[in-house]
């Protein structure tokens, strides 16, 4: 894996890339500089055994949350309308909304024309008509974070968590990681045993977004461990590595490569 990053390039095990793109409303690259509201459909389509992943702070968005609201499905706004609070409701059609302007720019297409479904398992996928460039993607919000992974052909996973609770990670750990999970988190200092396991069950759950089945009994069989174990070949294409987050944060991605 070859990783591109505002702090220069470090090669890993395996060979696909992902390039950071940063997006506080409106988004960043690394080679292009800020782009404008009218660069969006210049965006253009990994390369194959490449990733393109965005980040977004959902609360620096413009506008409120009947903007994004007229860009989603309808069961998108029937979700959204469900929502106790605003802050949680808007982040939510801001994160839904901002996706579908970030496929629209690789489609050629408005957000409204960009057409989601759900794949065998429920995972969100670009309609068949409308993806002539065979892209795969993966959303994670957080908060006020959001990640979205975008990848040609392989399937791709990416997952934000917030630190778990101090105290709930022995429960989480004996029902979901490996013996040899368990002891590389056992076998840390006190006060960091509740990232590791953050760490972990963070690059689980991108592990079983590229498979697009979730967190199955599959995904608890393998060791992935914690960021410090770096890229993690699991078998059958399907590689998973930790992300540079902020606000004590854990991201991951993961991808099922194709044969």
């Amino acid at each position: 894996m070859i990783v591109k990053s505002r702090t220069g390039t470090m090669n890993c095990i395996r060979t696909f890339s992902v390039h950071a793109l940063a997006c506080p409303g409106r988004p960043n690259t690394l080679k292009g500089g800020p782009r404008t509201a009218g660069s969006w459909e210049k965006v253009e389509p990994p390369v194959p055994d490449e990733i393109h992943l965005w980040q977004a702070d959902l609360d620096a968005f413009p506008g409120d949350a009947g903007i994004w609201l007229r860009l989603v499905s309808s069961a998108e706004q029937d979700r959204a309308r469900r929502f106790v609070f605003e802050e949680p409701r808007r982040r939510y059609l801001a994160a839904k909304a901002w996706t579908r302007r970030v496929l629209a720019a690789y489609l050629k297409l408005s957000p409204r024309d960009t057409p989601l479904t759900a794949g065998a398992h429920g995972k969100p996928q670009i309609a068949a008509e409308a993806n002539h460039a065979d892209l795969r993607f993966s959303l994670s919000h957080c908060g006020r974070f959001a990640l979205l992974a975008v990848a040609i052909g392989d399937e791709v996973g990416v997952d934000l968590q917030a630190p778990l609770p101090e105290g709930s990670w022995p429960a989480v750990a004996e029902r979901c990681f490996t013996r040899e999970e368990r002891e590389c988190v056992r076998l840390r200092p006190a006060a960091a045993q509740a990232s590791a396991c953050t760490e972990i069950w963070t690059r689980k759950e991108a592990a079983g977004k590229a498979l697009g089945a979730g967190l199955t009994p599959r995904v608890f069989s393998f060791a992935v461990g914690p960021a410090s174990w770096g890229t993690i070949d699991c078998g059958e294409g399907l590689c998973v590595r930790s992300l540079p987050s902020q606000d004590r944060f854990a991201a991951a991605v993961a991808v099922q490569q194709r044969s």
